[in-house]
């Protein structure tokens, strides 16, 4: 996943990456943590949308009070037919003045940058004091897969490769109140939104896992074919992938102090 993500453009679909995201935030549960990400930054004007993707989000908070930034073209182009404004940018170098947003949300995208402490230490700093920065992502830590017919370890395994392979930053999201604290953050709140999926179809490519990740994960023969048994067969009913989204937010009470975050370089 952040293999694509974290640089959109130059992936093997660049279409299909956007159509992803905008059939993914029609989901009921993805629209619900959504809608809190909105909830938060209520009142606030300007907005910026850090990683705006496809620009649903920007569209939803107002064309006339969010501003949406993305690194990819291919993704600022689809915000743009959304009618939203939109510029390219990376996110741990957003070229905006100290504190020029009352609000600023990123949503499903530290989980795949290169250095996400930096990310948000920009977000800090382009908010400015009394505004609010909401982080949106899902907690790897949390993710539970269940397959009649499959054997445990390689549910094991695959969990694991999901976490610590598939994402640049599985885990992250966990450590963010802390992160925002450190930034000079005040009435850190953290909401969870569970997704659950029933189709293996729908799950972020779960079918094609054991075979991508067969060297990394150690999957055998016997394995692998159980496995695609499993999928052929819809799991008989009861498959389920389960994984927790986190919104964490914080208000800026005051500029964020120097030194390193926990992870920075």
């Amino acid at each position: 996943m952040s293999q694509t993500y974290s640089d959109v453009d130059g992936s093997a679909d660049s279409a299909e990456a956007v159509a992803w995201q905008e059939r993914m935030s029609r989901w009921p549960a993805v629209s619900a943590y959504k809608e809190r990400t909105h909830e938060l930054l209520d009142g606030a004007d300007p907005v910026l949308d850090v990683g705006c993707g496809p620009g649903v989000d920007v569209a939803a908070l107002g064309v006339d009070r969010c501003v949406g930034v993305d690194a990819s073209r291919a993704m600022a182009d689809a915000a743009a037919r959304r009618g939203a404004v939109t510029c390219r940018a990376d996110a741990h170098r957003l070229g905006f003045r100290d504190g020029a947003f009352a609000g600023v949300r990123a949503d499903r995208v530290l989980q795949h940058l290169a250095a996400p402490e930096s990310a948000l230490r920009e977000m800090a700093r382009v908010v400015a004091v009394g505004g609010r920065v909401v982080i949106a992502d899902p907690d790897q830590e949390t993710l539970v897969i269940r397959v009649p017919g499959v054997r445990r370890s390689v549910l094991d395994r695959l969990k694991a490769l999901r976490r610590d392979v598939g994402y640049r930053n599985g885990t992250l999201v966990s450590r963010v109140p802390e992160l925002l604290e450190r930034l000079g953050m005040k009435h850190v709140t953290v909401d969870a939104f569970p997704l659950t999926i029933r189709d293996p179809g729908e799950a972020f490519g779960l079918p094609s896992w054991p075979a991508a990740w067969r060297q990394r994960g150690g999957f055998s023969d016997d394995e692998i074919g159980e496995w695609d048994q499993a999928m052929r067969t819809g799991s008989s009913g009861g498959f389920l992938y389960l994984v927790t989204f986190l919104v964490v937010a914080g208000t800026k009470v005051r500029p964020a102090p120097g030194g390193l975050l926990p992870g920075e370089t």
